[in-house]
Order: structure tokens, then C-alpha cells, then sequence
């Protein structure tokens, strides 16, 4: 049997590593540019605690989202899983969206959860499900920041983007919103139309406690973002303005399927849109400290599993 990727799907792995090469130079160009002795003068020792405070809280928030994921998949098989073990499989896995590169993390997930129970294709369910929450959940936030005026685009930006889709702004922002829209209800419909008994009041249940879950976590990680950007960079930025960035750049991650973990992405996202306001220097700065904790985070986090089967095991002995 052949183990050849499809010609579509190798494709747009190959798009995603151009598009992420892209976004990549256009950080590394602002990092370079970077003033030094200004981004001297704002980094300090002072900053270790917190380096530990933000470790906590991520580990915590992905527990969220291991959680969340679990009510997912319990869902589609049927029945209660180990708790423990399912939240040591999301930490495990998620260091593979890095390496060797993104959705191999999809694949350990499978690997690890089909030996709990669920069938393969209930995981791959359950994957995609958690995106199209995830999307849901993020565009309820971007959408309540932007007609309570919290989130705006900058005026150059707005021009940039006119000038792209032929001065039909308007046309062009709500073409997309209803290609994402249609998309997401048709995937949901259909995902979700084989278990239509499964619907009960506990699963009814499950699908409000994911929904607080994953407003909870782009909460939480807004609010370390904000910090970082407020607090320690002094940046005259609003709370529910991060909140609404941060949940663009985590869901913009989703459509490069290429690069390890959407790389490069997420930065190009927070850069171009601060920069027309805030210049690009403490953009990039923050972006560059967040992103080098998010690594640590993420590979402490895959350390983290024997802590769960460790827990699991006192469990077995009682």
C-alpha cells in the first residue's frame, strides 16, 4: 500500500510552508529593524516571575481545552472517558504541531485516544468539532469587540484593504463572513447529523461547558497578552481590543495546514495590525516574548503527561 500524500493535500501543505516562509521574513525583517537600546531600557529581570506566572496560566488554559476536548469526544463514542488521561494526551500531543510539523499532532492524538476506546474516526470528529466551536466562540468575541467599538481596524489598514478588493469593502468583509459562515454550519450540520440521539440533556450539558471553556481560555490568554503589551511594554492598548487580537491570530493559525503550529502566522497578523498604531518595535518585541514562552509552555506541557499518569495510577491503587 502506498503512503503517498494526495496530490491536493501536499499541495496546500506546500502552499501553507510558502505562506508561513512569507510571514516569517516579514518578522524577521521588523525583528532586525527592532531599536535596540529602546527594547533594552524596557527589558528586565523584573520580568522572570512573571515568565513563571504565564507558564502557570497557559498549563492551566490548556487544560481548558483538553477539557473542552474531552466533552467532544465523549459525545461522539457514547460514553465517559478517563479524565486524566484524555488531558495528558491534548498536553502530550500538542508539542507535535511544532514538530515535526502542524496536524501531526492530530495524528497522536488518534494514535493515543483509539486505545481508550473512541474509533478513529470519532477523534478526527472530535478534532474538527473543537475547531468549529473554537471559530464559533472566536467570532461571537471579534464580533461583540467590533460593534462595541472596542476593536477597529486602523485607517491605513482599511485603505490597504479597499484598495485589495476594489474599493468594495463593505462587499468584500461580508463575502468572506458569509463563506465562513455557510462553511462552518455546513461542516457542523453534517458532523453532527449522525448523532442526533446523542443530543441529550448530559451532552447538551457538555457543549455549554465547552462553549465556557473556550471563552475562558481566550480570555485568559488575552489577558496575558494584554499584560505583556500594557504592563510591560507600556502600550496605551485596551483590554477587550488584545482579547479580539488574540482571538484573530489564534484562529487565523487554523488556515495554514503546512508549517509546524501555522508559524509565522500569527505574528504577521499582530504586526500588521498594531504597526499602523503602535509602530512596529513593541509589536514585534512583545510578539517575540510571547511566542518564546509559548514554545517553553508547550514543552513543559508534554513533560506534564507523567504528572496525569502518575494520578491516574494513585487512583488504581485506591
Amino acid at each position: 500500500m502506498s503512503n503517498k500524500k494526495p496530490l491536493k493535500k501536499k499541495i496546500i501543505e506546500i502552499l501553507g510552508w510558502i505562506i508561513s516562509a512569507a510571514a516569517l521574513y516579514f518578522v524577521y525583517q521588523n525583528v532586525i529593524n527592532i531599536d535596540l537600546e529602546a527594547a533594552k531600557a524596557k527589558v528586565s529581570y523584573s520580568w522572570i516571575p512573571y515568565i513563571i506566572i504565564f507558564i502557570t496560566i497557559y498549563v492551566i488554559l490548556m487544560g481548558f481545552l483538553a477539557t473542552g476536548w474531552r466533552y467532544m469526544l465523549e459525545l461522539l463514542h457514547g460514553s465517559e472517558l478517563p479524565k486524566w488521561r484524555i488531558i495528558g494526551i491534548y498536553t502530550k500531543t500538542q508539542i507535535y504541531k511544532y514538530i515535526p510539523s502542524n496536524l501531526m499532532h492530530v495524528i497522536a492524538r488518534i494514535y493515543f485516544a483509539t486505545q481508550l476506546g473512541p474509533s478513529k474516526s470519532n477523534v478526527v470528529q472530535s478534532y474538527f468539532l473543537e475547531i468549529v466551536f473554537m471559530v464559533l466562540i472566536g467570532i461571537l468575541i471579534v464580533l461583540i469587540s467590533t460593534l462595541t467599538g472596542s476593536f477597529s481596524l486602523s485607517d491605513e489598514l482599511i485603505n490597504e484593504i479597499r484598495d485589495f478588493s476594489g474599493g468594495k469593502l463593505k462587499g468584500f468583509s461580508l463575502g468572506i463572513l458569509v463563506f465562513g459562515a455557510l462553511a462552518i454550519g455546513f461542516y457542523l450540520v453534517k458532523a453532527l447529523r449522525n448523532y442526533k440521539s446523542s443530543l441529550n440533556r448530559q451532552n447538551l450539558m457538555r457543549l455549554l461547558k465547552l462553549a465556557i471553556l473556550l471563552l475562558a481560555f481566550f480570555y485568559g490568554m488575552g489577558l496575558v497578552e494584554y499584560f505583556v503589551f500594557y504592563s510591560l511594554l507600556g502600550m496605551d492598548i485596551t483590554f477587550l481590543y488584545v482579547i479580539a487580537l488574540f482571538t484573530i491570530t489564534w484562529l487565523g493559525m487554523f488556515v495554514i495546514p503546512g508549517a509546524p503550529g501555522g508559524i509565522g502566522v500569527r505574528e504577521f497578523i499582530v504586526i500588521t495590525l498594531l504597526s499602523p498604531i503602535y509602530g512596529p518595535d513593541d509589536p514585534t518585541l512583545g510578539l517575540s516574548f510571547l511566542e518564546s514562552l509559548q514554545y517553553w509552555e508547550t514543552l513543559y506541557c508534554y513533560h506534564l503527561e507523567a504528572f496525569f499518569y502518575l494520578k491516574i495510577s494513585l487512583k488504581l491503587k485506591k
